[in-house]
């Protein structure tokens, strides 16, 4: 059978007419539909609005700091160290450098200045370094009148063990005391005693001597006080005595 284009374009028009038919008839339906609403009334017209304010400068700027420190600061890390560069070419040797200048003798002149003599001749003057010599000074005031001594004592005070020296003169008396030093007795310790630095005390059979002032017992242990001599072992028990023999009475003479 061969192909006959006129009865496919006739078929194919009446597929179409079909296919958009329910097309039309829903949009009839819709203008029927419409044609039986009210007509709409016209609207009034609505308030004017009210005219703008103008725009304040300061407010804006305050409102953009204010937004501005409201954004969270980032802070960022530390980037990572860059890498070495590649190492450059050798550079060509320097000039030889002149020679070095030393010191070949010093010397001081006649004015107190010092002189450096260096290896190429050359003296270099350093400045004085030796000062004149100074002024005389002015002659001193006199001194007063010495005065002598009226009286002079010298004395040791047992009871302080101690040195006093008292002088006189012109009425005015001195007295000086120091300690005299060494060690003093000061017998037996008991309770109560006040030890005074450097005396020499005997309790429970032992020689001690106070280091210091101190009401304290005398102990090895302590640390006012020193042991001189230690008290001394019980001696050895000697022999047995003899018993004695009882002498012969004396008669007499005119006994029997």
């Amino acid at each position: 059978m061969s192909f006959d284009p006129e009865l496919f374009g006739q078929a194919m028009g009446d597929a179409i007419i079909k296919a958009v038919q329910p097309l039309k008839d829903e949009i009839a339906r819709l203008k029927a539909q419409l044609a039986e609403l009210p007509q709409p009334l016209a609207g009034k017209d609505g308030t004017d609005g009210r005219d703008g304010k103008d725009c304040d400068m300061e407010a804006v700027k305050k409102m953009i700091d204010e937004a501005v420190k409201s954004i969270p600061v980032v802070h960022g890390k530390d980037g990572i160290d860059g890498k070495d560069g590649e190492r450059g070419e050798k550079g060509e040797n320097g000039k030889n450098g002149a020679d070095g200048v030393g010191m070949a003798g010093a010397m001081i002149d006649r004015e107190g200045s010092l002189l450096l003599t260096m290896s190429n001749g050359e003296v270099k003057n350093l400045g004085p370094v030796v000062g004149s010599d100074g002024r005389d000074g002015r002659d001193g005031k006199d001194g007063a009148d010495g005065i002598g001594l009226d009286a002079f004592e010298l004395e040791y005070l047992d009871e302080t063990h101690e040195v006093r020296i008292k002088a006189s003169c012109a009425g005015r008396v001195k007295e000086i005391r120091y300690p005299a030093g060494g060690i003093r007795p000061g017998g037996y310790w008991r309770e109560g005693t006040k030890a005074k630095a450097g005396e020499a005390w005997v309790h429970d059979g032992s020689l001690w001597i106070a280091k210091k002032d101190t009401p304290a017992k005398p102990e090895t242990a302590g640390e006012d006080w020193v042991i001189a001599a230690r008290k001394g072992r019980d001696g050895e028990r000697g022999p047995k005595g003899k018993d004695a023999t009882p002498e012969a009475p004396i008669k007499l003479k005119d006994q029997a």
